[in-house]
């Protein structure tokens, strides 16, 4: 997109160009970008499953006889995951619900990654991929292939707490669907569909409805068919279907602004020695950059099992530090995980501490006097503080007979004299002074806050997303047509003051025209003539 602006200029009410005004719109342009934010964190590579390694979590039966767990999804408390039942069948499948964290969702400490409890009671045909929706908190499964017909080209609706089906929605009868994932950007969806050839990408909006049709995308190698997909920040990893090939298995990297295949790195999920036949299904994300990637097993023994492998990804983490005037505090920035990040602040002189506040609660400031340590770094972070006077000890007067001799006056009428308990002291008039000429030097700290929110900013942009960039441009609009506005009732009440000032004249030739015709009501008529040349006078100045 490309912006122009041409012959284009605001001028003052006296016709010149006004600098101040381009210079209070930069300004705040630039305030409202620099104004302390939580970032978003991120990859460190475009390609973060590159060398990556798993570790297994979890190990858990499956039920039915020619069962397997087809996908996964992680809401703020489950990892949930559909086991299709039977795929020549439409009987029931499994849904369960596993804790992603150590506590419940009542804060009860429970066994991470420990079945918290499983329905089946419906039928999600090959249930091939799982989709939650933290906004309107529900869940959407795509069928994929069934031997039910009806089911082509549908999704289904999943409640996230009872795991019950809700709804069954046909979104097409051109195509199917495999793999399905939530879209924060957009409050949409992204799924991946087949097609004549090979496969295909579509963006859904929130009512479900194709916003945008990537085409298809051939066939190439292995890759002929897939399991569910899983979206994070401007990426999304899909594991191709490999099984039997004896190839190894393989994850893939695409990317949503480029609509491109980025990377398709092999996986090595260190499977122990048992087992014979493995087939990756699914992953998600259940922390920033942290994923659970769910594997179907067979062990020499014929047991058949699901099982959980976590990995953590590299990924970058923000730090943002904010402070008030009267003091500075170090930058912040990126850091990448499980590293520290330690915050020094100072204020300046004839200033203290006041408020320490991490991550929106406040600490204690006597504990962390001039800096504050992030350990172990998981999340995003912010820290902000804001400084206070220190407090003067104002000298209380102490009247002796030597310090305070009697003063005699000589009564005056005229002169009020003050009473007897009213004392000047130069000391505490010497205080203020000097606390204001305190406030007034160290207005240039001002500077110094502003040239490290600038750098803060460049920080952000640099790896911002195009909404954030955008920002500037949506506030430069909406000042100009403010501003427009502005200009437009300005000439809209010139216009009808011009009208009512020239009535005022005519009213007023009018009466000089009578009076000179007409000498017996000159009386009145200079009455009117006075009252006129008032109003004319308090129009153009209203006018002006």
């Amino acid at each position: 997109m490309r912006l122009a602006f041409t012959n284009f200029s605001i001028k003052s009410p006296t016709g010149k160009k006004s600098g101040r005004f381009f210079l209070a719109l930069f300004l705040g342009i630039f305030l409202f970008l620099a104004h302390p934010m939580l970032c978003q964190a991120g990859f460190a590579s475009s390609t973060p499953f590159t060398g990556a390694s798993w570790e297994l979590v979890g190990e858990y039966p499956i039920l039915g006889s020619n069962g397997a767990v087809q996908s996964v999804c992680a809401t703020e408390d489950y990892i949930i995951c559909i086991e299709n039942f039977n795929d020549l069948t439409t009987e029931p499948d499994v849904v369960s619900a596993y804790y992603k964290n150590d506590t419940d969702a009542d804060g009860n400490p429970v066994t991470q990654y420990s079945l918290a409890h499983q329905v089946r009671d419906a039928d999600f045909a090959h249930a091939n991929g799982m989709a939650y929706n933290p906004v309107t908190h529900e869940i959407l499964v795509s069928g994929y292939s069934s031997p039910d017909a009806s089911n082509y080209g549908c999704i289904f609706r999943l409640d996230p707490d009872t795991l019950e089906q809700k709804e069954r929605i046909q979104l097409s009868t051109s195509y199917n669907i495999l793999g399905i994932d939530y879209l924060p950007s957009t409050g949409g969806y992204l799924i991946q569909t087949d097609a004549d050839g090979g496969y295909g990408f579509k963006l859904l909006d929130a009512s479900l409805q194709v916003v945008d049709d990537w085409g298809t995308y051939p066939f190439d190698f292995y890759m002929e068919n897939f399991q569910d997909l899983c979206v994070s920040g401007d990426l999304f990893f899909i594991f191709p279907l490999t099984m039997h090939l004896g190839i190894g298995n393989f994850i893939q990297t695409y990317s949503l602004s480029q609509k491109t295949l980025l990377a398709d790195d092999t996986v090595d999920f260190g499977f122990s020695d048992d087992i014979t036949i493995d087939e990756p299904e699914d992953l998600c994300e259940t922390n920033p950059g942290e994923f659970i990637a769910i594997v179907n097993v067979k062990k020499a023994d014929g047991g058949r099992y699901v099982q959980f492998y976590r990995t953590r990804v590299p990924y970058l983490f923000t730090v943002s530090t904010s402070a008030a005037e009267h003091g500075s505090v170090s930058e912040g920035g990126e850091v990448s995980r499980g590293e520290e990040k330690t915050v020094s602040y100072t204020a300046d002189e004839g200033f203290r501490l006041a408020k320490l506040s991490v991550d929106g609660l406040y600490l204690p400031v006597t504990e962390y006097p001039d800096s504050y340590t992030f350990s172990d770094i998981q999340k995003d972070h912010t820290l902000a503080v804001t400084f206070e006077p220190v407090p003067t000890a104002t000298p209380t007067p102490t009247a002796t007979p030597t310090e305070t001799p009697a003063i005699t006056q000589t009564p005056e009428p005229a002169v009020s004299k003050a009473p007897a308990s009213s004392t000047v002291s130069f000391s505490s008039v010497a205080s203020h002074f000097a606390a204001f000429w305190k406030s007034t030097v160290h207005a240039a700290s001002w500077f110094r806050h502003l040239a490290s929110a600038g750098a803060s900013l460049f920080a952000r942009i640099r790896k911002a997303d195009p909404v954030f960039l955008a920002m500037p441009f949506v506030l430069l609009v909406l000042i100009l047509l403010f501003v427009l506005r502005l200009r437009y009732v300005r000439r809209i009440r010139r216009e009808r003051s011009r009208k009512a000032l020239e009535r005022r004249r005519r009213t007023y030739e009018e009466l000089v025209r009578e009076i000179t015709e007409d000498p017996k009501d000159e009386e009145v008529s200079i009455d009117e003539l006075l009252l006129t040349i008032d109003e004319l006078q308090k129009e153009e100045q209203k006018n002006t």
